[in-house]
């Protein structure tokens, strides 16, 4: 066995049609296999929150392992993760293709996509997800939303967190009236004598770089 990989990641398909997929006892098992792991390494200690709290878990329970950690309480750590990847693409040993075959932030994805299915996921959580959606209206009154939603209106804010749970004090994304897509619509100026001036380059703007950073792209 060895103790890690430096082979570059090798993600599989997510099996979401199985209907072992959304079964709670399978998920729970997968969790302690791979929460276990995540214990003894400790290297992602510094990412998202999910770790921190994971192992603020397991170190203050009465056996200081995993074992001492109820399930119930893994719903704190799939609650913090961001589903950035990073532990998966820069920072675990484990994932495949190595034996152990740790996919952190598709078992997350797993468990909250169990949680939607049960209905335990609000209507204010679900209506918040819809992120192309909501970016594209508030886009066509940018400077209005951006009012709104600005920490220094109290009472905007107050009622965001109220209806929707976001927290007054949350720093949120502005929203650009001239979203990446449409600016996209207008020829760029090249540089002809460049090397590479008649190769084409592919942009994915993702909802952030297109309604609420577009000067990234």
């Amino acid at each position: 066995m060895r103790e890690g990989s430096l082979e570059a990641p090798k993600r599989h398909p997510i099996d979401w049609q199985n209907p072992d997929y959304l079964d709670p006892a399978k998920i729970e098992a997968e969790m302690h296999r791979v929460f276990d792991i995540c214990h003894g390494c400790r290297r992602c200690f510094n990412l998202c929150d999910s770790f921190p709290r994971l192992f603020d878990l397991i170190d203050a329970s009465p056996t200081g392992e995993l074992d001492g950690v109820d399930a119930k309480d893994f719903d704190a750590v799939t609650d913090a993760c961001t589903l950035c990847d990073m532990c998966y693409m820069t920072k675990c040993p484990y994932v495949p293709p190595h034996e152990f075959n740790l996919d952190f932030p598709h078992l997350m994805l797993r468990a909250r996509a169990a949680e939607f299915a049960r209905g335990e996921v609000g209507v204010a959580d679900q209506q918040i997800a819809q992120t192309d959606r909501n970016n594209g209206l508030a886009g066509l009154v940018a400077p209005i939303v951006n009012w709104m939603t600005s920490t220094e209106n109290t009472t905007a804010r107050v009622a965001m967190e109220m209806i929707g749970g976001v927290h007054r004090d949350a720093v949120l994304p502005p929203f650009a009236f001239n979203p990446l897509t449409r600016r996209a619509l207008s020829k760029p100026v090249r540089n002809l004598e460049a090397p590479a001036a008649e190769r084409r380059v592919v942009i994915y703007a993702t909802c952030f770089g297109n309604q609420n950073m577009p000067q990234i792209g």
